[in-house]
């Protein structure tokens, strides 16, 4: 049989800052990145990576995340903050929408998925489907953030 691949899908950075921030400065404390799933994909999965939002942190080569599941490394977590974001897999540019304006919480979401508070972590997803978003909001009051997002597929290409 076919061997199945991993196919890097997006590697994004994203600040979202402190809700005060975003009161005085017009900054997001929101933000989407959108997942483009490849055909052929039968699993994803995501690492979200949160430091402070002046770090100017990225990981070498060899510790990216398509690097590390092509060559099945371990997963180190790099959690510099103590800090968490929320974290939500929205399915309709809606929902992206609604979830993007700061202060409003009626998005839908796939609720499985939805971590509160979270620091840096990795996850896997088996929704395959056109029209899918990641979210990632900051909670806290005073305290940036920005968030190394990483998605990988799984699945059989041509």
């Amino acid at each position: 049989g076919q061997k199945g691949t991993f196919q890097s899908v997006t590697t994004e950075v994203v600040d979202v800052n402190s809700s005060s921030n975003a009161y005085m400065l017009g900054g997001k404390t929101r933000q989407a990145v959108q997942v483009n799933l490849p055909a052929g994909t039968k699993k994803w999965y995501y690492r979200i990576t949160v430091l402070d939002i002046k770090s100017s942190y990225s990981y070498q080569n060899n510790e990216a995340f398509p690097y590390l599941l092509q060559n099945n490394k371990s997963m180190a977590k790099y959690a510099p903050t103590s800090y968490g974001i929320d974290f939500f897999i929205l399915g309709h540019s809606g929902d992206v929408a609604s979830f993007s304006k700061t202060g409003n919480d009626n998005f839908s979401h796939y609720k499985d998925y939805a971590r509160y508070k979270t620091n840096s972590f990795i996850g896997s997803c088996s929704l395959i489907q056109d029209n899918l978003w990641l979210g990632i909001k900051n909670p806290n009051s005073g305290q940036g953030l920005k968030a190394i997002v990483e998605v990988v597929a799984w699945g059989y290409y041509e």
